[in-house]
């Protein structure tokens, strides 16, 4: 059975809400030049999706109104627009009577908007975006000719160099134009969708004189600048920055893609998170309920680590009070499992009986210089597929100092010395507990078989959790023994040299 917890952030979309002045009213008209009789979604985004909010009717005239009473989140909005649409617009705070209008066939460039300044300069900051691109495709003529003029080296001609002066002055005025509307609506969601799309550059490095490996400074000059300033554009602690598209997007590619998946880095920036999202409560418990969940369904593995952190640092120490108490004892369980077993830690010791009667305690087992430790169950259908695999993969590193401890986690004594006799796993230590009275299910976690845990000589967890495939180039290095040739590799290297002795055979002939 697997025990572990799935928060539930539906339910806290609904704590988050949508309104949130009850006294003020709020509406919405949109009129669609050319359409009809049709009806019109209103929906909003919200942390990676959208939701719809509402649904109403055109009249014969194209128009719509929707009517709110409270005002509207902060945010971006859609209107979906059947057989024609999605038409995408931003409220800010304060009075929200607002109209916009646009044709069903070209709703960015014909839209009219007003009511609203941040609505208003959305949209102009929309369309001088898209005259913006046309001046840019625009640029690819000049670069068709100067390929023609020149093939080999079209960044020598007139149309290239005028290329790539008008292609820096156009992100120019891009960047001038993003940064009048940033000083506008600094303080609203404008401002604050407008930096948080803004990417972060590296600032130029020069390595210091006498540094060997120059290309590893640099890397790691742009490595820590990224993961100190990653996330400085994006205000996670405004309200409404979630009802903003790309946000979690961004900051998942932070945590995934932009840092060393260590869980100790992990858990130290996910505090970053949580710390600048903590001025808006609707938005830590959001961060707070998804970093929870994520790295406890993490296949990485080790990730388990930076649950605990979380669980004990958050929602352990009554920093969730939006959960159930029988959701807290539940994460509080998982935390018990996990903690006795996370990578680094030495094992948990067991005393347990062999399948010849005598009894093994795992760390007075002071002789391998890795020990893998394989929970199973004979009539396990996969374990019946990785026990085998596993004896041909560990054969061979057992006489380099591996121990295999073969732990018999429910079943049948009898069958399961007719197994090891069977498959010739008598070398193995083949060990079980009928009683549990080592309490190993709760220490190791073992909820379902097989799994596998690897220990280095003082008994460490190095890695669990690892399929069969993995074990090998695992004990290879804690044995400190070459990696195996890929076996590719190697059957290309033995037909390299067959038909190296064939081609010398030939010249003999």
């Amino acid at each position: 059975m697997n025990s572990k917890i799935k928060l539930c952030l539906v339910a806290l979309l609904a704590l988050v809400g949508i309104g949130t002045t009850a006294q003020a009213k709020s509406s919405i008209q949109l009129r669609v030049n050319g359409m009809r009789d049709s009806s019109v979604v209103l929906g909003y985004y919200y942390g990676e999706g959208r939701y719809a909010l509402d649904t109403a009717q055109m009249d014969a005239r194209g128009k719509v109104t929707f009517h709110n009473d409270s005002t509207y989140r902060p945010g971006m909005y859609i209107a979906i627009v059947p057989s024609a649409g999605i038409l995408e617009f931003m409220l800010g705070e304060g009075p929200q009577n607002v109209e916009i209008s646009f044709d069903k066939d070209n709703f960015v460039a014909s839209q009219k908007a007003k009511g609203s300044p941040v609505l208003e300069d959305f949209v102009a900051f929309q369309q001088f975006m898209l005259s913006m691109q046309k001046k840019s495709d625009e640029l690819r003529g000049l670069d068709s000719i100067a390929r023609v003029k020149n093939p080999k080296k079209p960044q020598e001609t007139e149309e290239f160099k005028q290329l790539e002066r008008l292609n820096t002055q156009y992100n120019q005025e891009v960047e001038d134009y993003k940064e009048r509307l940033v000083q506008k609506h600094k303080d609203d969601i404008l401002g604050k969708f407008t930096m948080a799309v803004k990417p972060v550059t590296v600032p130029e490095y020069t390595v210091p004189e006498g540094v060997k490996n120059k290309d590893s400074a640099q890397w790691r000059y742009g490595y820590d600048y990224i993961k100190a300033h990653y996330l400085d554009n994006i205000d996670l602690g405004y309200d409404g920055i979630l009802n903003l598209p790309t946000v979690v997007d961004k900051v998942e590619t932070y945590l995934d893609k932009k840092m060393l998946q260590l869980p100790d880095t992990l858990a130290r920036y996910c505090d970053t998170i949580l710390e600048r999202s903590s001025k808006s409560q609707s938005n830590f418990s959001f961060w707070a309920s998804r970093l929870l969940n994520k790295y406890q369904m993490s296949e990485i593995v080790g990730m388990d680590a930076v649950f605990v952190h979380l669980a004990e640092r958050y929602f352990l120490k009554g920093r969730t009070p939006w959960l159930s108490d029988s959701i807290i004892k539940k994460i509080q369980e998982r935390v018990t499992a996990l903690k006795p077993n996370l990578i680094g830690k030495v094992a948990s010791n067991f005393r347990v009986q062999q399948i010849d009667g005598k009894d093994y305690e795992l760390l007075k087992d002071t002789k391998p210089k890795a020990t893998l430790i394989i929970f199973w169950e004979p009539t396990c259908s996969h374990c019946r597929v990785a026990i085998p695999r596993l004896d041909s993969i560990c054969k061979p590193l057992e006489k380099q100092g591996l121990r295999v401890v073969a732990f018999m986690t429910q079943g049948d004594g009898p069958k399961w010395q007719e197994y090891v006799l069977d498959h010739k796993l008598t070398r193995w230590t083949n060990v079980w507990d009928p009683y549990r009275t080592s309490k190993f299910d709760k220490t190791y976690d073992i909820y379902s078989t097989p799994v596998i845990y690897i220990l280095d000589k003082d008994h460490k967890i190095v890695v669990k959790r690892i399929g069969v495939e993995s074990v090998d180039p695992v004990v290879r290095e804690l044995l400190n023994l070459p990696q195996a040739e890929a076996k590719g590799k190697k059957g290309t290297s033995k037909a390299q040299k067959n038909g190296e002795k064939n081609r010398k055979k030939g010249k003999k002939k």
